[in-house]
């Protein structure tokens, strides 16, 4: 079992489109995409932490159609546009996540503002997509941030492993390094 982390899919959002760099010419590419890269590198057996901002609209009939074509078991962090998967008719969420790894501590919460300031690790978040990587790059070593929203992982989710790889590196990074995935 690997463990991926990834938030701000926005299945279905045609407002996304225009406030952030996706490259897609219609949300249902953008749909389609997101599934694609999501069920090439997540099997069955592997767990999904998404940090928030799953589908518009979110409310119960539609987070179930989309979690239906994900493969994995994914645990939600509920996000400002996660009112549906909050409520539970969907999905059990959660505010926020902690775990070890590699070294590592990491407090996933979709908003970076919301974490405590005394965490004494890496915070891992979306909510600010690709908007401003001046400020909320994909690794922040001096802020300890990191930043797992679709737009600069390549619209797909990332493995625990990989990231610990870069953090490792010490490294600020705007983005996922590119290996040929859209985005």
């Amino acid at each position: 079992m690997t463990r991926f982390l990834l938030s701000d899919t926005h299945f279905d959002d045609e407002e996304v489109l225009s406030y952030t760099g996706r490259p897609f010419a219609s949300v249902a590419e953008m749909n389609r995409t997101l599934v694609e890269n999501w069920n090439r590198v997540v099997e069955s057996d592997d767990e999904v932490l998404f940090v928030g901002d799953f589908a518009e609209p979110s409310e119960p009939t539609t987070v179930r159609r989309w979690l239906g074509r994900l493969n994995g078991d994914i645990t939600f962090v509920a996000g400002d546009h996660d009112s549906g998967v909050r409520r539970g008719y969907a999905v059990t969420t959660q505010s926020a996540v902690e775990f070890e790894t590699g070294g590592h501590r990491f407090y996933c919460v979709h908003d970076p503002e919301a974490a405590p300031a005394d965490h004494e690790g890496w915070v891992v978040h979306g909510h600010h997509h690709d908007i401003r990587p001046e400020t909320y790059p994909f690794v922040d070593p001096t802020s300890r941030r990191v930043n797992v929203s679709v737009e600069l992982l390549g619209y797909e989710p990332i493995a625990v492993s990989e990231l610990v790889g870069y953090l490792d590196s010490g490294e600020r990074l705007e983005r996922r390094p590119s290996d040929g995935r859209c985005g």
